[in-house]
């Protein structure tokens, strides 16, 4: 059961219900294999009712639960990572054709708005911090931003990372769902794989590597055009930005004592981390990297 906050605007409360719908049909017509919350009918055919509650209307609808544990803080290993690329480009291939006057929700973590962040940039306490955030969000306005003019388009999922992306319990490299469709809005097709593979954060190695794997994954089911390739790294660096600042900007509002703020503030270390290491990354060396996954993709499916 899921009841929305009289403060979500009513036309993405809706968006996010008719775009399951739509997820739904694709899935019974194409035989698509991704698994996500469907939208269970009333008696009397609705998918939403209204909700009175002490100072106005809340929507609720019943979803269906989805199998699967979420990856969480499991080390992902390099076929997962190919395999979450695949799921994705599934789900946004059931998502290429669906349109609502909701997909323009403004979100902080719309890597459309990333330059907003430099607002923000006065919440992270460590200089050498600012300073990576600093770069990455030139390099994105340098590189990135331009192409957003004219690369391809549609709504998507936004936000396929540990926490809402399933895994068989038994099978941990194998992805049975995505849940949590509540960041879902309309933006550049790459934005939505540099989105989840900003959480793909190897140990030791090269830092790029399940990135890269993600992106082949992808690559396979829905071909990368060379201009979201060539920004892909710029974009993975954009939304470790996002990861950190707002972090540190929510974290602004609690009291030393909340035990929230802990919670709030312990994932940053890695995404930090992880920064500092793309930032040693020479630019052309990535887009490099990022090329040659996709060649070699292309290659294997001929071979196969």
């Amino acid at each position: 059961l899921k009841i929305a906050s009289r403060a979500e605007p009513h036309e993405v409360t809706d968006f996010q219900i008719q775009a399951l719908m739509h997820i739904a049909r694709f899935v019974a017509d194409h035989g698509t294999p991704i698994s996500a919350p469907e939208v269970l009918q009333t008696l009397d055919g609705r998918s939403q009712i209204m909700l009175a509650a002490p100072g106005g209307q809340h929507v609720a609808r019943v979803v269906t639960y989805v199998d699967g544990e979420p990856i969480g803080d499991r080390l992902p290993t390099a076929t997962l990572c190919r395999n979450m690329g695949v799921y994705l480009a599934h789900l946004g291939r059931a998502l290429r054709d669906f349109e609502h006057p909701g997909c323009g929700q403004q979100l902080l973590w719309d890597m459309q708005q990333a330059l907003g962040l430099r607002e923000l940039l006065v919440h992270i306490p460590a200089d050498s911090v600012r300073r990576n955030v600093e770069r990455a969000l030139d390099d994105f306005e340098e590189h990135a931003l331009p192409v957003f003019q004219t690369a391809r388009r549609q709504v998507i999922h936004s936000d396929f990372n540990p926490d809402t992306v399933l895994v068989d319990p038994d099978q941990s490299d194998v992805v049975v769902g995505v849940i949590d469709f509540g960041d879902m809005l309309e933006a550049p097709l790459i934005v939505d794989i540099a989105s989840g593979a900003a959480y793909l954060q190897p140990r030791d190695g090269n830092p790029l590597a399940l990135a890269a794997e993600s992106l082949a994954g992808y690559h396979g089911i829905t071909p990368m055009e060379q201009q979201e390739t060539d920004i892909f790294f710029e974009l993975v660096k954009a939304r470790l930005c996002a990861s950190i600042v707002l972090q540190y900007w929510r974290a602004s509002f609690r009291d030393p004592g909340d035990p929230y703020l802990a919670k709030l503030l312990g994932g940053e270390s890695s995404a930090e981390d992880f920064l500092s290491r793309l930032a040693e990354i020479p630019r052309e060396s990535a887009i490099q990297t990022f090329r040659q996954v996709c060649a070699s993709e292309v290659q294997r499916y001929f071979e196969s």
